[in-house]
């Protein structure tokens, strides 16, 4: 998987050296974890890399790790260790919180539904923090709901600390203390309703005193938490060891937020070391990123972040079952369990709405932390129904077998899947992609394919970088990915036709990551039936096909690796063959004026600079504008 490396090193060093300067991007807690049974390996540790952005040091050095290594091995121990303890725990919570909340009939049923969910068997096991955050955001909201039921030290003990794993688990983990609060809130309430019809006016002056204890509870929740945020850190606020500084420094990193008053609050955090450095470095990043990236859902890219993406995840990447038992909650006659279901329904809805809002359209991972909350109130609903009639023990029972049978047939790719309203894992490219279908899984599949079928003339287009296809012994041609085009790829050069097998990530296909139409290099194979489908991720077309587009960007990704080792004539000559395979390409036009500019002719890089902003701007600005900002201020 894409991320794998990176968090799964980066746990690594952090035993080793307490650098948490690599991958800072997210908390510590899930890659610590994972790293664990990698430490007595010996394992040796990749050279410095010299390139001035963390983000790709840290993606290359994961890669020679990983790689550089028995990669399944590493890989499959750290894989047992987040299954174990996560994936395994959220099971032993959802079956706790079913017997607690409600019955063991319930806990049996939310256990069944977990066991089939394809969403959670799709990353119970990944090296992400993920599944982590899931875990521990589910047993602090049930660890809050043991405390008030029967408040005592040992409980609220348990929650703070559940609480404080949170944090460190991930940054939306942050969320707790809200989803908290709110959950308090709704007690006080309910308190205060109860007692009214108890006491009449009376009631007023108990009900404050719990509201001061409830207070006070959250307060040492809040500080409990920080506290082993810290802990996590080491209690250091510097992220690198000896002095050590990642590249860029904190405050210019933090330059490129948008909103003044985000930069204004990092900025006060840091100066005053309210949070450690590397925890700061991942809000700069959530915070930068948040509503810029593209999105691809219902079959459409759109440019930027949409509201209607995670709706619409659980509407696609969930069973049926659980939708439908989740529509039938309001008719399941929960009323007297009014505390359990605002402990189930509460969390999930904050957590989605603040998802919604925040532009991160990602995945359907991001808002992994909803669904156990989902199937303890869907298996409620379910055995609510279930025990009022025949008909209905009968209704439920074939929704259960129904979810089997659908995630079986997902079976082994379970991060392609889509329920059977959207035309189930074979057609999930289409209407979804990248984590939600297409995240780098299906090396191994392809190597199978290959092999079947004795292809000796095929091409390859991966849309993971740093990770070599050869260390799997595929045989294939390499074609550009999107990414590759900015020095993340093999860097050899594609013939302006390719003919053979080709093999392409449905995710390059789809244009994700390189635009609409036009911007797409891939858009011929798009607009094709495939051939063949490997693992419902890679598309296969035999054939010979005119590629121009790709052909130039693979030129002048060539281009822009040479300058970078100051080969400025051979830059130039790469330059000018990706112009002349793609005139109209603004992307094409700005590397040759960055070449020519460097190479000290400053009247054509202007001419190649206009010609790159007026294409930008005339062909999809809406996808180009990272590159129309960039052209119009070069100098940033």
């Amino acid at each position: 998987m894409f991320d794998e490396s990176a968090h799964l090193f980066a746990g690594f060093e952090y035993w080793k050296h307490a650098d948490f300067g690599v991958n800072p991007e997210h908390p510590p807690l899930v890659k610590l974890v994972a790293a664990v049974p990698l430490l007595p390996l010996h394992l040796k540790e990749p050279p410095p890399v010299p390139i001035p952005f963390f983000k790709i040091q840290n993606f290359i050095a994961a890669s020679q790790f990983l790689y550089g290594a028995d990669a399944d091995s590493l890989i499959m121990r750290a894989r047992v260790t987040v299954a174990c303890i996560f994936a395994l725990g959220l099971a032993f919570l959802v079956l706790a919180a079913g017997y607690e909340m409600f019955d063991p009939q319930t806990a049996l049923l939310a256990l069944i539904l977990l066991a089939f969910e394809p969403v959670l068997l799709a990353n119970g096991a990944l090296i992400t923090t993920d599944v982590g955050l899931a875990c521990l955001f589910f047993a602090s909201v049930y660890a809050f709901y043991r405390y008030v039921k029967r408040p005592s030290l040992k409980r609220l003990v348990v929650c703070a600390i559940a609480s404080g794993m949170t944090l460190a688990a991930k940054h939306s983990g942050a969320l707790i203390l809200p989803v908290l609060a709110i959950l308090a809130a709704c007690e006080v309430i309910a308190r205060w309703r109860d007692r009214k019809i108890q006491s009449g006016d009376t009631a007023g002056f108990s009900v404050s005193r719990y509201a001061l204890r409830l207070c006070a509870v959250l307060a040492t929740i809040a500080l409990v938490s920080y506290v082993m945020l810290w802990a996590f850190y080491g209690f250091h606020y510097a992220a690198r060891p000896a002095g050590l500084q990642l590249t860029p420094p904190l405050l210019a990193y933090s330059a490129g937020l948008h909103s003044p008053a985000e930069k204004t609050m990092i900025e006060f955090f840091a100066r005053n070391h309210l949070f450690p450095e590397a925890y700061l470095y991942g809000w700069i990043d959530i915070l930068q990123i948040a509503g810029t990236r593209p999105t691809f859902v219902f079959g459409k890219l759109y440019s930027t972040g949409q509201w209607f993406f995670f709706p619409a995840m659980l509407l696609i990447k969930s069973t049926i079952t659980l939708l439908v038992l989740l529509a039938l909650l309001p008719f399941a006659r929960l009323w007297n369990r009014r505390r359990e279901v605002l402990f189930l329904l509460v969390p999930p809805v904050f957590f989605l709405l603040v998802a919604i809002f925040s532009g991160l359209n990602l995945g359907v991972r991001h808002i992994l932390p909803v669904y156990p909350f989902m199937i303890v109130l869907a298996a409620a609903a379910g055995w609510g129904l279930a025990v009022r009639s025949r008909i209905g023990a009968t209704a439920v029972a074939a929704l259960v077998l129904f979810a089997a049978v659908s995630s079986l047939h997902a079976f082994p790719n379970y991060l392609a899947y889509s329920n059977e309203a959207f035309g189930g894992p074979s057609n999930t490219y289409r209407v979804v992609t990248d984590a939600n279908a297409d995240w780098g899984q299906g090396l191994k599949w392809v190597k199978a394919y290959v092999d079947d079928h004795h292809l000796s003339n095929c091409w390859f287009d991966y849309n993971v970088p740093f990770v070599d296809p050869g260390y799997y012994k595929i045989g294939c041609k390499p074609l550009l990915s999107a990414m590759g085009r900015f020095g993340m790829g093999s860097g050899v050069a594609v013939p302006s036709s390719i003919s053979g097998a080709i093999l392409i990530s449905a995710t390059e296909a789809e244009g994700l990551l390189w635009g609409p139409d036009v911007l797409n290099p891939y858009e011929l194979f798009k607009q094709r039936r495939p051939d063949a489908l490997i693992g419902n991720i890679v598309l296969v077309y035999n054939g010979t096909f005119n590629v121009p587009l790709l052909a130039a960007h693979s030129r002048a990704a060539a281009a822009y690796g040479l300058l970078q080792r100051h080969q400025v004539a051979e830059a130039i000559a790469e330059s000018e063959i990706a112009a002349k395979l793609a005139p109209d390409s603004a992307e094409i036009h700005a590397v040759r004026a960055q070449v020519l500019m460097a190479a000290g002719r400053k009247t054509e890089g202007q001419q190649a600079l206009a010609t790159a902003i007026r294409l930008a701007r005339a062909t999809h600005p809406d996808f180009q504008a990272q590159l129309i900002r960039y052209l119009d201020h070069p100098s940033r």
